[in-house]
């Protein structure tokens, strides 16, 4: 990992548009919230172009950043849930070692397979909720507060809206249960996106050096996380902390398979004359009907693989 002058100015400019994209949360303009999703983006941009000494110093410029305008708390849950996950990312993208060390050809390189990238990047995402949640104190109480929250926002809109408390209890055991699954599994889908975009923005510019990633082959998750995924599933029946941790996980190695599944779809309909009206239709469908992603899930849980990229090593040929 090398440092120097051009690595860390690329960094800070790279952190201060992250944090400057992350103020979208607070200002809650349309615009403003388009740009906050795409905040891990110039985090990704830098490391991929400029090497992982640059995503860490553009994740550390993001976080301070926000901490000096915001809040430490704001730098915190930004840092856990955008910058250190992207930087992190970036960084096992451009991991690739000799295939000779794996028993093969001599002048090839291997580079980190993208299923087990997103499988770290899941377990990455749960863990940073998990640690939100237990700094917040999430549980029933700050449920029924945020179900408090929802239905003044709604009474506010709609003056005739009249809820009893036992609207207010079924609202808040809702909650109990979606925001754990939901919060880390759209975070994963956030990152995986902008690491795609910012991959075939680096390509464009040259500066690149992973081979392209065949996404719809090759986007999966390894075997172990089924495993993960089958008992983390389990365990969230439980009550009590051992449950909310556990669909934490569920919910984001959930989304993952679901991703996985869509990447099926796009590799077995190649070639095939609806292939744009049926991704068009599959993609409004989903947006429109989340609950649709389980049919991807599933598809998902059916295929796991690790194939990994090769490249030729520099200099290899010449004399």
């Amino acid at each position: 990992m090398k440092f120097n002058g051009t690595i860390i100015a690329v960094g800070i400019l790279a952190g201060l548009a992250s944090a400057l994209m992350s103020s979208g949360v607070i200002a809650q303009s349309g615009m403003a919230m388009v740009l906050y999703f795409l905040t891990p983006l110039p985090i990704f941009i830098a490391a991929l172009g400029w090497g992982s000494g640059a995503g860490i110093v553009a994740a550390l410029a993001a976080t301070a950043a926000v901490g000096v305008v915001a809040v430490p708390m704001a730098a915190l849950l930004m840092a856990l849930t955008s910058y250190i996950p992207a930087a992190t990312g970036a960084y096992l993208i451009g991991l690739a070692r000799p295939a000779s060390e794996l028993g093969g050809p001599k002048d090839v390189l291997v580079w980190y397979p993208l299923s087990d990238i997103l499988f770290r990047l899941a377990l990455m995402v749960a863990a940073s909720f998990i640690i939100i949640g237990v700094i917040m104190g999430f549980g029933p109480d700050m449920a029924r507060e945020l179900a408090n929250t929802v239905i003044e926002r709604i009474s506010e809109a709609n003056p005739d809206f009249v809820v009893n408390d036992e609207f207010r209890d079924s609202l808040a055991q809702l909650l109990m249960v979606a925001l754990p699954a939901m919060q880390p599994a759209t975070c994963l889908a956030t990152l995986v996106g902008n690491l795609y975009l910012a991959l075939r923005l680096t390509a464009f510019s040259g500066r690149l050096r992973r081979p392209r990633d065949d996404w719809p082959a090759t986007l999966r998750l390894p075997r172990p996380a089924l495993i993960v995924f089958g008992v983390a599933l389990a365990a969230s029946f439980l009550s009590g902390a051992i449950g909310l941790m556990a669909t934490v996980i569920a919910g984001s190695l959930g989304l993952g398979f679901a991703l996985s599944g869509l990447a099926i779809f796009h590799d077995r309909t190649r070639g095939k004359t609806w292939r744009p009206i049926a991704l068009w239709f599959v993609y409004v469908a989903v947006l429109l009907f989340a609950f649709l992603l389980f049919i991807f899930l599933v598809l998902g849980l059916f295929d796991t693989s690790r194939a990994a990229p090769v490249s030729k090593l520099p200099g290899a040929g010449k004399p």
